[in-house]
């Protein structure tokens, strides 16, 4: 299976963009902006995965809540890739836990995430 075959397959199994997403990275100069958000990835139940792409030893990262708060319109769990996680947003929700202060949070994460999908091999 080549690499193409290999994402068109992924991206057709994931839905990644159902929550809101921000993208602007200005958000962390100003911390008005953050007021009022809740970033899915500072809060406790935003867990990283691993999922096999269905090659012998290969895998992508993946994100979910473990509360189960992401989901698609038919209630399937919906996963999301790991390089967006710092854009996921929602406007309320009554089981968000933050792990520690925002905007230092957002700015390493940020800094440490991949720019893009990447295959992890075992």
């Amino acid at each position: 299976m080549s690499k193409v075959e290999l994402e068109e397959r992924i991206d057709e199994n994931i839905d990644d963009y159902d929550i809101n997403q921000n993208d602007d990275q200005d958000d962390l100069d100003d911390q008005d902006d953050l007021e009022g958000k809740i970033f899915c990835a500072n809060c406790i139940h935003c867990v990283l995965v691993k999922m096999s792409t269905g090659v012998d030893g290969q895998y992508v990262l993946r994100v979910k809540c473990l509360s189960k708060k992401w989901k698609k319109k038919l209630g399937e769990e919906k996963i999301y890739k790991f390089f967006t996680v710092a854009r996921r947003t929602v406007d309320a929700c009554e089981l968000y836990e933050p792990m520690g202060d925002l905007k230092s949070f957002l700015k390493d994460l940020r800094k440490s995430l991949p720019i893009k999908d990447e295959v992890y091999y075992t």
